[in-house]
């Protein structure tokens, strides 16, 4: 994103009053000249796209999940899990951070990652890290509304052969959504392997489970 810099110009009202007095020794008295004031520095903050509101209105907020784990090359059998989610916007706006964690099928699972827009691309991109990940953290791809869904698609290795997942937020409703992750070895032959519903957390009592 190129960065403009915009240089304000202050103009300052008011001028040299001299206003001559008539006296007895015949001197000459004027008003103090007005303090100019300083000219502002600095670079205009940034402003998030409509693309960044719009992904933080959708998803953000604290949540509870339930998870269903189909057979896939991560888990030969299907299982579910639950846990919490929070999602919060990032600093200005500009991004969304989201730190997850879950407990069941796929034994204690704990993940954090964050997801900002690209103007040039005009796709979202990510980063996402997790305790069950070798790197430790990896690209999370990129990903775009098509419709009123949010799909995304990445690409790793799962067990030294190479992985595309597709992710796909639907069923957007005030107080719960959905992902859908697809797993395969290209685009062709992708096989869900979970569902992962989000339910927007309510009361004292889930507030404290989440923390």
């Amino acid at each position: 994103m190129k960065t403009i810099l915009r240089v304000t110009m202050l103009v300052v009202l008011g001028g040299l009053c001299a206003m001559p007095l008539a006296a007895q020794d015949s001197a000459m008295s004027a008003k103090p000249k007005a303090a100019a004031k300083p000219k502002e520095q600095g670079m205009p903050m940034p402003k998030p796209a409509p693309e960044m509101t719009k992904m933080i209105k959708m998803m953000g907020g604290n949540w509870t999940v339930t998870e269903k784990h189909d057979p896939n090359p991560w888990m030969p059998t299907s299982g579910t899990s639950k846990g919490t989610a929070v999602l919060t916007p990032g600093p200005g706006g500009m991004s969304l951070m989201e730190k997850y964690h879950s407990n069941g099928a796929m034994g204690s699972f704990d993940g954090f990652g964050t997801s900002w827009w690209d103007p040039k691309a005009q796709v979202y991109r990510g980063a996402w890290c997790d305790n069950m990940s070798p790197n430790g953290c990896d690209d999370s791809g990129s990903s775009k509304w098509e419709g009123d869904k949010l799909v995304g698609t990445m690409q790793g290795e799962v067990n030294g052969q190479k992985m595309m997942t597709r992710f796909t937020y639907s069923d957007f409703k005030p107080n719960s959504f959905v992902m859908t992750m697809e797993m395969g070895p290209d685009a062709s032959k992708l096989q869900k392997a979970m569902t992962v519903t989000y339910t927007k957390a309510g009361g004292m009592a889930e507030k404290k489970k989440m923390e």
